[in-house]
């Protein structure tokens, strides 16, 4: 499975991370744009998806930009799937769109989601990656939170954070992530991967259980508010290299 996942848009440079490497945490380049449906024929719905990855147009989409789309499944939502695109950095990801963007067999697949999908729950925002920790291209099972961190104060929340993900020995790949577009609700999203549910969920309750983590809670208490827990299983990879 190649790479797809995850958000940001920096109030402050990315770079500021760079000689910070707490748990194993790194800086990323990745724009992810997330697209979240309500399937109503799922057969349909991945036909259509099918369709176009083996056009001309999604052949040129890939070769000239190196888009990576996953397409996963969604549990604890309103949507039941989740397409996602990826690209290395914002000068692909602005080659891709236009390029999506100028093909009829794209928009005859967005076209024919009116008939598999609901459209009116459907929704989509677009985000950069933060902040990751291993290897969430070999996951297969996430849990993505989507969180709201008071404006201006990402950076000490990502301190708190930081220290918390430092302080745990999680067998899975994490992330943080902040959302550049669309989704006036949330500001950044955190998700932790594992190849498996059982692992996932347990690591997650000892996480839980930590007195690091209510060390925590009670640090970002004042500047975090909502937050929405998805679980998100891959389905389907839509890789650049074939």
């Amino acid at each position: 499975m190649n790479k797809f996942l995850t958000i940001l848009i920096l109030v402050f440079s990315v770079n500021s991370f760079s000689d910070d490497h707490a748990g194993g945490l790194k800086p990323s380049s990745l724009t992810g744009e997330f697209y979240f449906f309500s399937v109503t024929d799922p057969l349909k719905f991945v036909g259509a998806l099918d369709k176009f990855d083996s056009s001309a147009c999604a052949e040129k989409w890939r070769k000239e930009s190196g888009v990576n789309v996953g397409l996963y499944s969604l549990a604890g939502s309103k949507h039941s799937h989740m397409i996602l695109v990826t690209y290395d950095g914002y000068d692909n990801n602005e080659k891709g769109r236009i390029i999506f963007g100028s093909c009829p067999e794209s928009a005859e697949m967005i076209k024919s989601f009116s008939a598999t999908s609901d459209t009116s729950k459907n929704y989509n925002y677009s985000t950069q990656l933060v902040l990751e920790a291993g290897d969430w291209t070999t996951d297969t099972v996430f849990t993505n939170i989507e969180i709201q961190v008071e404006s201006g104060k990402e950076e000490t929340f990502l301190k708190s954070w930081k220290k918390l993900m430092a302080s745990q020995d999680f067998p899975g790949s994490y992330g943080i992530n902040r959302l550049v577009f669309g989704n006036k609700y949330y500001s950044h999203m955190i998700f932790a991967g594992s190849k498996s549910m059982k692992e996932l969920v347990e690591s997650s309750y000892e996480l839980y259980g930590s007195n690091a983590y209510k060390e925590y809670l009670t640090e970002v208490s004042e500047i975090r508010g909502k937050f929405y827990t998805k679980l998100v299983q891959f389905v389907k990879a839509y890789p650049a290299v074939r």
